[in-house]
């Protein structure tokens, strides 16, 4: 996770929740280190800083920890929304 989710990975969170108020930002800072790292699991990055993964990867972890979110009342997932999987997929480590 990066070394301060609650900059931008949380404001961009925020943002696409349409969140505007400081209540939610614990549950919302554990989604977003739960959806980076079933991103790092995934892809097989080491990325360290926010600022470090591609564009879409960062999307794909909004996307997930805001799934995540909407979903939190239905238990826990089990896989992957398709969507995300997507954009994740083309930086998937191919181990032959």
């Amino acid at each position: 996770m990066p070394t301060d989710p609650s900059g931008q990975p949380l404001a961009e969170l925020k943002q696409w929740l349409a969140i505007s108020t400081a209540g939610e930002d614990a549950l919302l800072l554990r989604l977003l280190e739960s959806a980076w790292q079933v991103c790092l699991q995934f892809t097989g990055s080491e990325a360290a800083e926010w600022a470090e993964l591609d564009p879409a990867l960062r999307h794909g972890i909004v996307r997930f920890a805001a799934h995540q979110y909407r979903e939190r009342d239905e238990g826990p997932a089990e896989r992957l929304p398709s969507a995300i999987a997507a954009l994740w997929r083309p930086y998937r480590m191919v181990r032959l």
